[in-house]
């Protein structure tokens, strides 16, 4: 049964995952000579980092928001 009345968890820490996925991209880059395959790990290198900023961010915010609703709560209650 969901449970509606419970927030959503803050999501976790997805760093780890986008670490793994640069190394395995850091080797592909040391088996490849092309320049082009290069250039497209490059680019995904940097989406990559986008990402973690994002998830940073919607996680900050998610906490935030979880803290003024808690706090909103509190002052209805006093």
């Amino acid at each position: 049964m969901n449970n509606i009345s419970k927030p959503p968890e803050i999501p976790s820490d997805t760093c780890p995952y986008i670490n793994f996925i640069q190394q395995v991209l850091d080797e592909i880059k040391d088996d490849t000579n092309s320049s082009f395959t290069e250039q497209k790990i490059s680019l995904i290198n940097d989406m990559l980092e986008y990402v973690r900023d994002s998830n940073e961010s919607l996680r900050k915010s998610s906490a935030y928001w979880k803290r003024q609703f808690i706090n909103k709560g509190k002052r209805k209650n006093v």
